[in-house]
């Protein structure tokens, strides 16, 4: 597969025709899906430094922007590789009070993969942040997240690995796990992968086993029961969601394309539906899929990323599902 098509996919800028030849490639082969996922981590890391692709980007342009790119990433390898050693010698010399938390801020429709001093991966998805010291030093390790994460944390019983979030402490010594926790919406949830973990509102602490799925209600209440999905595919770029009702399908749009949903309350009913999407093939294409089902129309403002949704006629009752 050229690389100038994945590109143009990542951007949002690919044809059909492009988005399906694509498709049908990541799912030919592991082979091909890992390549997939290498080309789309080197784009959202040098997209990060860059100051949009879009404008960088025209067929005239090409190559002078994949040489500025190019140089652009390069450097973020080396800031990441310097900054890496730093921590390290941080974690032998520094003392706490001299370490200052670092943030990271992930932008609409992209995803980042960063990993820790101590060896921890963590995955960032859209619209996410991530606070971090310079190195973990003392007796825990604690980051800060505002959004969605998927975690691979290094092993260590004696210092363990915390999360702090908008409704609680995720607090664990060795485990794999995802945490949705966006302060600007209602869903908090806890899909657990392997190993173990505590959550502790401040009041009650909840011990998970794997499969296990941790939901806090917004009226605070927490429920645990089985995943039903793989907790972590939007790292793959895909969008999935079980059984929702309109109102919650929309939310998800917003929290992944980083944009404002209006909705009338004709959507605010009972029925349920299921789908799954590959975010790269942009908001519209995942409206027009769900418009085979649920009839609607839409219009939108891509400057101020806003889309407006209009009934056409009631929603119809049953669950759907769209893929």
């Amino acid at each position: 597969m050229k690389k100038d098509i994945l590109y143009r996919l990542f951007a949002n800028k690919a044809t059909d025709a492009e988005r399906s030849s694509v498709r049908a490639w990541v799912e030919a082969s592991e082979e091909n899906r890992r390549t997939y996922m290498d080309e789309r981590k080197f784009f959202d890391t040098a997209s990060m430094l860059a100051d949009t692709f879009c404008d960088d980007f025209t067929e005239n342009r090409r190559v002078w922007f994949f040489r500025k790119w190019a140089g652009r990433a390069a450097a973020a390898v080396a800031i990441v590789a310097l900054t890496l050693g730093a921590e390290r010698l941080a974690h032998t010399y520094a003392e706490p009070e001299n370490l200052p938390m670092q943030q990271l801020n992930v932008p609409p429709g992209q995803r980042l993969n960063v990993v820790l001093a101590d060896g921890t991966s963590v995955w960032l998805n859209s619209n996410s942040s991530m606070k971090f010291p310079g190195a973990f030093v003392g007796k825990k390790r604690t980051v800060e997240i505002d959004g969605e994460a998927f975690f691979a944390v290094a092993k260590d019983t004696e210092h363990p690995f915390s999360v702090s979030t908008c409704r609680g402490e995720i607090e664990v010594t060795g485990t794999k796990f995802n945490v949705d926790a966006y302060s600007t919406g209602n869903d908090f949830v806890i899909e657990l992968v392997e190993g173990g973990v505590n959550f502790s509102d401040g009041v009650h602490t909840t011990g998970m086993t794997p499969g296990q799925k941790l939901m806090v209600t917004s009226d605070g209440n927490i429920n645990v029961g089985m995943s039903t999905a793989s907790p972590s595919e939007w790292i793959s770029g895909i969008v999935s969601f079980q059984e929702l009702p309109m109102q919650q399908i929309m939310e998800k749009f917003e929290k992944y394309y980083g944009i404002e949903i209006e909705m009338p309350k004709q959507f605010s009913c009972d029925e349920q539906f299921s789908g799954k999407f590959y975010i790269d093939d942009g908001i519209e294409h995942a409206l027009d899929v769900l418009r085979r089902d649920i009839k609607f129309s839409y219009t939108s403002d891509k400057d101020k990323r806003f889309i407006a949704i209009t009934p056409e006629q009631p929603t119809p009752g049953g669950k759907r599902r769209h893929s």
